[in-house]
């Protein structure tokens, strides 16, 4: 399976689709678009971005996770998808600041999915 293929079948499974009418659905794009990245070999970073948030759109309060939670799987997938090349960091900037900005977009545009606690106890 190539690169392109894993990273189809991520989306796959984290927008819980098993075909392609269904990834679009969910992604809101049209089926053509989705052949379209087939063809082309490549995912737009927005769609990976949106089948991530689909996720925690429907999440009850168990399921939340803790800011502290958040931040650290996304230095996680920071540094799987630098690892896979899914993406590329320029010299001079740090994991971890990038982690801060899109912790701090987290939480001002899906607040929902945090619990009230900064680290959960017990």
């Amino acid at each position: 399976m190539d690169n392109f293929e894993k990273k189809l079948e991520s989306l796959f499974k984290a927008t819980k689709s098993s075909n392609i009418r269904e990834l679009a659905e969910v992604l809101g794009v049209s089926q053509t678009t989705v052949r379209t990245w087939r063809s082309r070999g490549k995912i737009p970073e927005s769609a990976i971005r949106k089948a991530g948030f689909s996720t925690y759109q429907s999440m009850n309060d168990s399921q939340k996770i803790t800011i502290d939670e958040m931040k650290s799987s996304l230095m996680e997938g920071l540094f799987t998808a630098i690892q896979l090349k899914g993406i590329t960091v320029q010299d001079g900037i740090k994991i971890g600041d990038v982690a801060d900005i899109l912790m701090t977009e987290l939480q001002e545009n899906y607040p929902s999915i945090f619990t009230e606690e900064k680290t959960k106890t017990g």
